[in-house]
């Protein structure tokens, strides 16, 4: 066999590259500590066929980290030049008998110098999405061949790997699902039943004649802000909700914007009527951006809603604009505005944070805290500007067409 001496052939990218990468992301497992149930893994494919290297390892955008291993001394090498950079290409299992004969490897650094590779085989840990996230590979100094038993062991392993690559993250979804549930527990408790226990406290005075039919219709009204607080609220958590129930990825499809933003301005305005805001749509008839509707539309109604929240006899207005693959959408209005120590709690995320209204409207900033977390599921980004007195423009760019 005539080997090709030309320059070495470094490991490719696939096709699929960046949502790959999204997927092997999603695991957070890049640079974690060492858990023994992956350590175990490597060890055992080591002794099952034996060779006195093993690694479970993840390929990265620029190099491959190992997650396990047995015989190497680094936690991590350059993806260009790795075998398991050349064995996610493939949905089997990759086998090399004798790298200094194969003419992807035979002038690889890793054939002619430390650790001397002649032998090696990896399987790829296919994700149940269908991505290639990295291997488990079993590597050897001399030339050599699998055994059928040693092949069909390493591909138990391979399964078992992603089992427990599976596991650990619905361990994390399990966490995330009980924070949650505290989360919500915690509104409901406060920003819920006080202001029913507010408003049965007036009823009961009232009706003991405690107080008169003017002082109880004066904090009936003020009791009625906190209500419509908390419709808003409730309504913010159902939609929540539906959203997490539904599938891992939002459902991507073909949204008219123009479109969008009248069904969001239908259910609010009367609310920009009591305020004397005039509201106007300036989205182009025919923009489509390809996201969530769902998401995308509780946003948007957020967004509007806040706006009116603390604009009064002033505009409100909507716009989006298209370049290079990316949709900007704009809210703005001509309101009080905020300071930078307000726009800066808003974006530091830690809690949740709310002012009252131009008429007193009380909030629980749930709002713009859900509002963070759906542009999350559908990877956009939020920008906010304001400036005191003249008004508060909120932004967030979407991919125009994200990549499937």
């Amino acid at each position: 066999m005539v080997l090709n001496c030309a320059i070495m052939i470094v490991a490719p990218i696939p096709a699929n590259e960046s949502e790959r990468l999204k997927e092997l992301y999603k695991y957070e497992l890049l640079d974690s500590a060492n858990e023994a149930d992956f350590d175990q893994l490597a060890q055992l494919a080591s002794q099952i066929c034996q060779v006195p290297i093993s690694t479970i390892t993840l390929i990265d955008a620029d190099r491959q980290w190992f997650k396990a291993s047995v015989g190497v001394a680094n936690s991590e090498g350059e993806r260009s030049t790795s075998f398991c950079g050349h064995a996610i290409m493939q949905r089997d299992m990759m086998e090399v008998n004798d790298a200094t004969k194969d003419e992807r490897f035979f002038d690889n650094p890793l054939v002619l110098g430390d650790p001397n590779i002649r032998f090696y085989a990896g399987m790829p840990l296919i994700t149940d999405r269908g991505y290639n996230v990295g291997t488990l590979c079993v590597i050897d100094r001399v030339p050599r061949q699998l055994t059928p038993e040693q092949n069909f062991a390493l591909r138990v392993l391979t399964n078992q790997c992603m089992k427990l690559l599976d596991l650990r993250l619905k361990n994390k979804e399990l966490q995330q699902s009980a924070a949650i549930q505290s989360k919500i527990i915690s509104i409901v408790a406060h920003d819920v039943r006080n202001p029913m226990a507010s408003l049965k406290s007036i009823l009961e005075l009232r009706e003991q004649n405690i107080i008169s039919e003017d002082e109880a219709n004066e904090m009936l009204a003020m009791s009625s802000k906190q209500l419509t607080s908390t419709i808003n609220m409730v309504n913010n958590l159902v939609d929540w909700g539906k959203l997490l129930l539904k599938v891992k990825t939002p459902i991507r499809q073909p949204v008219l914007l123009r479109k969008l933003v009248e069904d969001c301005v239908a259910v609010n305005e009367v609310a920009f009527e009591l305020k004397n805001n005039e509201f106007s749509n300036l989205v182009d008839g025919n923009l489509v951006v390809e996201t969530d509707p769902q998401a995308l539309q509780f946003i948007i109604r957020n967004l509007l809603v806040n706006a009116n929240k603390y604009t009064e006899n002033g505009a409100i207005k909507v716009l989006a604009t298209s370049s290079d693959g990316w949709i900007q959408i704009m809210v703005s209005d001509t309101g009080i505005g905020m300071e930078a120590a307000t726009i800066e709690a808003l974006n530091s995320g830690h809690k949740t944070y709310s002012t009252p209204g131009t008429k007193d409207e009380l909030g629980s900033g749930l709002g713009l805290s859900l509002v963070k977390e759906f542009l999350d599921k559908i990877d956009g980004i939020m920008e906010i500007s304001s400036a005191v007195n003249i008004g508060t423009s909120v932004s967030i760019t979407l991919l125009e067409q994200p990549a499937v």
